[in-house]
């Protein structure tokens, strides 16, 4: 019973390390769609005296007229007495940028465009912008925070029962050591061991990455985020399988080693 709950815990500790990892790959690879989705929709609109093709500023990918044909028609038919063919109307034109810029960015963009002699006015939309900028970055640090507390827990707990098994196989690696017995030799009991119980760990985690990635939940705030994101299973397993494989080779191997 004892042997069973040591499989168990080591198991849930790789379980909960794997886990972890796929949700920060997917949390990263949704927060970056969701960047761009962003970025695609936004703009920084600025007033032209003059006709301009770009404003050449490297954060900024292009710049496209805006139509105001309709505004100019709504203002003749709201003011006949004006005769516009007399009068010199701005230009009107949208920033595209190449990423979502953050709020230092955006403010050193609004004064390099107010310097230009022919802009007379920017709309950036600052204070919706830092909003939502903030409100990733502090989403991206927790999910970080939480990886890495759960990666470093979740070693240790490896590395501690580990070092259980350790002392039911003392005896005779002790004396492997003492004939200069390798390393992976000494420690295959406990290779053998952490490798198995890294396959069933590997295997529980796809199960269970399978479910969730195929929840209803999953996929109506995917829908709701309006991104077009889909897991790549055969990738995301051997990212896995490379990790689960690591973390058994690496704590295995500290635990031999060490001369506790």
């Amino acid at each position: 019973m004892s042997s069973l709950k040591s499989h168990i815990t080591l198991i849930l500790a790789l379980i909960s390390i794997l886990f972890s990892i796929f949700l920060f790959r997917v949390f990263s690879e949704v927060l970056n769609l969701y960047q761009k989705n962003i970025v695609d929709n936004y703009s920084i609109v600025i007033v032209s005296t003059s006709k301009i093709d770009s404003v050449n500023i490297p954060i900024v990918e292009k710049t496209i007229p805006i139509d105001t044909t309709k505004q100019v028609k709504t203002l003749k038919r709201k003011f006949k007495n004006i005769d516009f063919s007399k009068v010199q109307l701005p230009y009107f034109y949208k920033l595209k940028l190449k990423r979502l810029p953050s709020p230092k960015e955006l403010k050193e963009l609004e004064e390099r465009l107010k310097n230009k002699a022919y802009v007379k006015r920017v709309l950036t939309h600052s204070s919706s912008q830092t909003k939502i900028y903030n409100l990733l970055m502090l989403l991206n640090l927790i999910t970080k925070t939480f990886m890495v507390i759960i990666g470093i827990l979740g070693f240790l707990l490896i590395v501690k029962q580990l070092e259980v098994w350790k002392l039911l196989h003392n005896e005779r690696m002790y004396i492997m050591e003492l004939f200069g017995a390798p390393v992976w030799f000494r420690g295959a009991a406990l290779f053998k061991i952490a490798f198995t119980n890294s396959l069933i760990a590997l295997l529980i985690t796809f199960g269970l990455i399978y479910f969730v990635t195929n929840s209803y939940i999953f996929n109506v705030i995917i829908n709701e985020l309006n991104i077009n994101y889909h897991v790549d299973y055969i990738k995301e397993f051997g990212i896995l399988f490379v990790v689960a494989i690591a973390i058994s080779l690496i704590s295995s191997i500290l635990v031999v080693v060490s001369k506790k």
